[in-house]
């Protein structure tokens, strides 16, 4: 029974790390030109360390791409090689990226899920296949994004001073709704220093659970931390560890007390 409910308890954490990458859309300001990064995270169940992660944005070709992979590196998250790879490849068109074809893949014990979306933007469509065998056509409705190139533009749109945070985001089989807002600017103890973030909450209805993100508008916006759970249950933490950002690695900077005692503006 225990080696039951562990299991259950290490599924529960694999999807929580599905959960936290798919988190790492109109008038607003277009991206005159994207910068390529790479960026490692810590992944934190209930503050134990469980797994690391990975996200890059880099053009190949004609193209950008966005690849995000997490596994679970201690305690049973790894035993049971708790992994999540995905990617989105598409075009940036007129300051916008556009997605072409984006990939899932999720493994943990018996779970192992593997899905493909095509987008058709002149027909407004995108086609979803589950393992080469369900398929599900749905309505782009001119704006739906998977949940990398949601990144992106949640990124973009940042950068305007009273973003319009809400978006349609292509599922397994499904386009749902989703909207955020934006917190109190926040000064954030990161790996990288202390870095000036731009807080994000997922807006929900009714529902214990909660996703948190914080953005660092020094680095075009990317996330530096992801929280992820439910109140009175467990609580994921995505922390960022390391940056290649534009071709630089980027140094640490002094911690948040360190420029409070230089009389750095807070």
């Amino acid at each position: 029974l225990r080696i039951t409910a562990n299991l259950e308890i290490s599924i529960k954490t694999a999807r929580f790390i599905a959960v936290l990458l798919a988190v790492l859309c109109g008038a607003s300001p277009a991206l005159a030109e994207l910068s390529s990064y790479e960026a490692r995270y810590s992944i934190y169940r209930n503050g134990k360390l469980s797994g690391k992660a990975e996200l890059s944005l880099a053009q190949e070709g004609d193209q950008w791409v966005i690849r995000s992979q997490g596994r679970g590196t201690h305690g049973l998250a790894k035993i049971i090689g708790a992994r999540d790879t995905e990617y989105t490849k598409g075009q940036l068109l007129d300051g916008r990226f556009q997605p072409e074809e984006y990939f899932r893949h999720t493994r943990a014990a018996t779970i192992d899920n593997r899905w493909l979306s095509t987008f058709n933007w002149p027909g407004d469509e995108v086609v979803i296949v589950h393992d080469g065998k369900k398929t599900y056509r749905l309505a782009l409705q001119g704006r739906a994004l998977d949940p990398l190139a949601l990144k992106l533009d949640m990124r973009r749109r940042l950068m305007e001073p009273d973003p319009d945070l809400s978006f349609l985001m292509v599922e397994e089989e499904e386009i749902e709704p989703q909207t955020f807002r934006t917190l109190e600017r926040e000064w954030l103890e990161t790996a990288l220093g202390c870095l000036e973030t731009i807080p994000v909450e997922k807006v929900r209805d009714h529902d214990r659970r909660y996703t948190r993100a914080w953005h660092a508008p020094a680095y075009g916006n990317i996330e530096v931390r992801v929280e992820h759970g439910k109140t009175n249950g467990n609580h994921m933490e995505m922390r960022i560890t390391e940056l290649e950002f534009d071709g630089m690695e980027v140094v640490a900077g002094p911690g948040c007390s360190a420029r409070q005692s230089a009389g750095a503006g807070f």
